[in-house]
C-alpha cells in the first residue's frame, strides 16, 4: 500500500480488502490457537475455583481447631477446671453454638475421658482410657508427643455417620511466658460431623467441575479417598494440596466434560471461515485506524509535553520575578536598618528568598531531566577553580554551624579540562550542602581525585565525606529517588525537596560519570561523584594549590574591591523590564551608583525609542527577556539587525543552560539571572562598558 495513503481516511478500509484475501487460509489457524486458548481458560478456571475451596476448606477446618486451642489453653491455665463438669458444659454448650457440625466435645485427663458434650448418648465414653483402646492408641501417644494440633479420620462415630476427631494435648502453663511447658495433664477432642463440614466448603460447585478429597487421617496424597470418586485420577486432575493441622488433603478437580472441550468459537470458526475472514480483515483495518490514532495520540503527547516545558518556563519567570523585588529591596532595607530584630528579619527574608529561588531550579531541572531535555555545555574550564568557587559559595553556611572544611585537590589534575562546568559546580554544591545541612558537630572533607586516564579524556573523583548524622543502610538508594527523604521527620528538621541527590546523579551519568554514597549512622557519610573530561593539552600541568589559591583569593579581592569602589557616574542606562517592583530596585541600585537611568516597559518601547530619535542613546541596555507585546529575544534581535552596537546585559528569570545560549544567539553580551546580586549587575555594567562592543551584527 502506498506510504501516502497512510494518512488517509480510507486506509482502515482498503486495508481490510486486501487482507481479506490472504486471512481465509488463516482460519484453520486461528482455530487451533482459539482451542488451545479455551482449554488454558477451562483450566484456569479449573484452578481458579479449586483455590477458593481450598481457601474454603482450610478456614472450616482452622475455625473449629480455633475452637479446639482455646478450650486447650483455658484448661492449661487451669487444670484444676479439668474435672469441672459446670464449668465444662457452660464452655462446651458455647462452642457448640459459635461453630455449627461440632458432633461432641471430650475433655480427658490424662488420656481418661472426665467430661464430654453433650451427655445424653455419650455417657458411655466417660472414664474411658483412650490409650488403652488399640485403634486410637496410636493417635493418642502421636499427640502426646507432638504437642500440636491433629486431625484424624474420617473415622466411624458411635452415634452413627463418620466425622473428624480434633485433638490438642494440654500441658500446664508455669508462667505466662513458659505455656506448654510443664507436666502433662491431659487432652481435648472436639468430634466434627464430616458431611455437614464438607457441605460447608464443596456447596455451589459449578456444574462442569469435579472434584474428590483424599488424605484420611492427614496423609495428603498417601492417604484414602474420602470424596468424590477415586476415577478422577484418569483425568489428568489440578491438584492442590490443602494444609491441615498436623498434615494434609489432597484436593483434585477436572472438568466433567474432559479438557479437551470444543471452544464454540473455534467451532464457528470452522464452520464459517469466510465469515471469520471478514472480521480478520475488519480487525487488521482497526489495527491501521488504531495507529493512526496512535500517532495522533503521540503528538498530542509531544505537543503537551512542549506546553509543559513553556508552562514550567512560564512558572520559573513569575515567581522568580517577584523573588528578585524581595530579596533587592531586602538587602537594600539593610542600609537604613541598624541592629535589633529588623536586620535579623531581613536575613531571614534573604535566606528564605535564597531556599526558594534554589527550589524553583531543582523542579525545572528534574523536569527537563525527565523529558531529556538537559543539554551540556562542552567548554574549558580549570577544575580547581570550580571547587574553589565551591569552597567560597558554601563558605558562610559552614561558619554558621561552625564546622571546620577541608579541601584537598590532586596535584597530577591539569588545569585545562573540557566538560560542564556550570553543572560540575551544581553537583558538588548540591552534595556540600547536604553534608553541611546534616552535619551539626565536626568537619567537611572535599577531595578531588584522579582517576583513570586517556590520550583524550581523564576521570575526575569528587569526594565529599562529613561526620553528621550518616544514614540507615536500608534508605542508601532511596536518597536518590525524586522527593525522597529518609524520614518524615528528617524532612521537617532539614527540610528540602528531596531533588538535589537525584538531579546530580543524571547530570554526573550525563557527564560520563555516576554518584555513589558510603554511611553509617551517627558516623557520618561520604559521597563519591565522577565526571569523564575531555583533554585538549598536550603537556598536563601540576596545580600547586597554595600558590594558586593565594593568588585567586588576591584576585578576587582586588575586582571585588575594584567594582565597589567604581562608580557608574554619568553613564546611560536604559532599563526595559514590564515589573514594576524590578523597576524600581534595579532603577534604585544603578542610580545609587551614579548612572543614569531610563525605563521602558517592553521591548516594542525599547525598538521605538532607539530608532527614532538619535538623542536616544544608551551607554548599556538592561533588557528583561520575558515581556508583553514584544519580548526581549524579538527586541535584541531587531536592534542587532537594526546595526545596534550597544552592550545589552539580558535579565530574565529562566536559569537553564539553553536560556543562556538563547540569549546569547538572539545578541546580548552577557547574562544575569534573577533574583539580581547587586554586585555582579554593577560589576557586569562596568565590565561590559570597559570592554565595548563585542556583539556581530546579524
Amino acid at each position: 500500500m502506498p506510504l501516502k495513503l497512510s494518512n488517509s481516511k480510507y486506509a482502515p478500509w482498503l486495508g481490510g480488502v486486501f487482507v481479506f484475501f490472504i486471512s481465509v487460509s488463516a482460519v484453520r489457524l486461528m482455530g487451533s490457537f482459539e482451542e488451545r486458548r479455551y482449554q488454558q481458560q477451562i483450566r484456569s478456571e479449573v484452578l481458579q475455583e479449586m483455590s477458593v475451596i481450598r481457601a474454603k476448606a482450610e478456614s472450616a477446618v482452622n475455625a473449629r481447631m480455633a475452637l479446639t486451642m482455646g478450650l486447650k489453653a483455658f484448661a492449661s491455665a487451669n487444670p484444676e477446671l479439668i474435672n469441672d463438669q459446670q464449668w465444662f458444659a457452660k464452655i462446651a454448650a458455647s462452642m457448640t453454638k459459635t461453630s455449627s457440625a461440632i458432633r461432641n466435645i471430650a475433655l480427658m485427663e490424662n488420656t481418661t475421658v472426665k467430661n464430654v458434650w453433650p451427655c445424653e448418648g455419650n455417657k458411655s465414653v466417660l472414664g474411658v482410657d483412650l490409650a488403652q483402646i488399640p485403634a486410637q492408641r496410636a493417635a493418642i501417644l502421636e499427640t502426646i508427643r507432638s504437642r500440636q494440633p491433629i486431625l484424624a479420620g474420617p473415622v466411624e462415630l458411635i452415634q452413627g455417620g463418620q466425622g473428624f476427631v480434633n485433638r490438642i494435648a494440654i500441658y500446664e502453663t508455669e508462667t505466662a511466658d513458659q505455656a506448654d511447658q510443664g507436666e502433662f495433664l491431659g487432652m481435648t477432642a472436639v468430634v466434627i460431623d464430616k458431611e455437614p463440614l464438607l457441605q460447608e466448603f464443596l456447596s455451589n460447585l459449578p456444574r462442569n467441575l469435579e472434584v474428590a478429597l483424599r488424605g484420611k487421617d492427614g496423609r495428603g496424597e498417601r492417604g484414602d479417598f474420602f470424596f468424590g470418586n477415586p476415577d478422577i485420577l484418569k483425568q489428568d486432575p489440578i491438584q492442590l494440596t490443602i494444609v491441615l493441622p498436623g498434615g494434609t488433603w489432597q484436593l483434585l478437580g477436572a472438568p466433567r466434560t474432559g479438557w479437551n472441550a470444543t471452544s464454540p468459537l473455534a467451532l464457528r470458526i470452522g464452520i464459517l471461515g469466510c465469515l471469520f475472514s471478514l472480521a480478520f480483515a475488519g480487525l487488521f483495518g482497526g489495527l491501521i485506524a488504531a495507529i493512526m490514532s496512535s500517532r495522533s495520540a503521540l503528538h498530542l503527547a509531544k505537543e503537551a509535553s512542549e506546553a509543559k516545558s513553556q508552562f514550567l518556563g512560564r512558572m520559573s519567570h513569575e515567581i522568580r520575578t517577584p523573588l528578585a523585588a524581595i530579596s533587592g529591596f531586602s538587602k537594600e532595607l539593610r542600609t537604613f536598618v541598624q541592629g535589633g530584630r529588623a536586620v535579623e528579619f531581613l536575613d531571614i527574608i534573604s535566606k528564605n528568598c535564597e531556599h526558594l529561588t534554589w527550589i524553583v531550579g531543582d523542579i525545572l531541572d528534574v523536569t527537563r531531566i525527565e523529558a531529556q531535555r538537559i543539554n551540556l555545555r562542552h567548554v574549558l574550564f580549570n577544575p580547581y577553580e570550580i571547587v574553589k568557587d565551591v569552597q567560597l559559595t558554601i563558605q558562610h553556611q559552614v561558619d554558621e554551624k561552625n564546622l571546620l572544611l577541608n579541601v584537598q585537590v590532586d596535584q597530577r589534575i591539569p588545569q585545562n579540562l573540557y566538560s560542564d562546568p556550570t553543572r560540575l559546580k551544581q553537583v558538588l554544591v548540591n552534595l556540600v550542602q547536604n553534608a553541611v545541612k546534616f552535619t551539626e558537630t565536626g568537619s567537611i572533607h572535599i577531595a578531588v581525585e584522579l582517576g583513570r586516564c586517556g590520550d583524550k579524556e581523564v576521570e575526575l573523583i569528587f569526594r565529599v565525606k562529613d561526620s553528621g548524622i550518616g544514614i540507615d543502610p536500608k534508605y542508601l538508594e532511596c536518597i536518590f529517588e525524586p522527593f525522597c527523604q529518609v524520614d518524615s521527620a528528617s524532612n521537617r528538621r532539614h527540610g528540602g525537596t528531596g531533588l538535589g541527590l537525584v538531579i546530580s546523579r543524571n547530570l554526573c551519568r550525563l557527564m560520563g560519570g555516576e554518584i555513589s554514597v558510603s554511611s553509617k549512622p551517627g558516623l557520618g557519610s561520604e559521597f563519591t561523584a565522577s565526571i569523564v573530561a575531555e583533554v585538549k593539552i598536550d603537556n598536563w600541568r601540576k596545580i600547586n594549590m597554595k600558590a594558586t589559591a593565594l593568588k585567586q583569593l588576591e584576585n578576587h579581592a582586588k575586582v571585588t574591591k575594584k567594582h565597589q569602589h567604581q562608580t557608574l557616574a554619568g553613564v546611560k542606562v536604559l532599563l526595559v523590564e514590564d515589573g514594576p517592583d524590578n523597576q524600581k530596585l534595579i532603577r534604585y541600585i544603578l542610580q545609587g551608583h551614579g548612572a543614569e537611568v531610563s525605563t521602558l516597559n517592553n521591548g516594542q518601547e525599547a525598538i521605538d525609542w532607539l530608532t527614532n530619535s538619535a538623542e536616544n542613546q544608551a551607554d548599556i541596555i538592561l533588557m528583561d527577556m520575558q515581556m508583553p507585546i514584544v519580548d526581549g529575544y524579538e527586541a535584541t534581535q531587531w536592534l542587532r539587525k537594526f546595526g545596534l552596537k550597544t552592550p545589552i546585559l539580558a535579565l530574565t528569570a529562566h536559569a537553564l543552560a539553553e536560556d543562556i545560549d538563547r540569549c546569547i544567539e538572539a545578541g546580548c553580551n552577557r547574562y544575569a539571572a534573577k533574583p539580581i546580586d547587586r554586585e555582579q549587575l554593577v560589576s557586569d555594567i562596568c565590565e561590559l562598558i570597559e570592554e565595548g562592543s563585542s556583539v556581530v551584527t546579524h
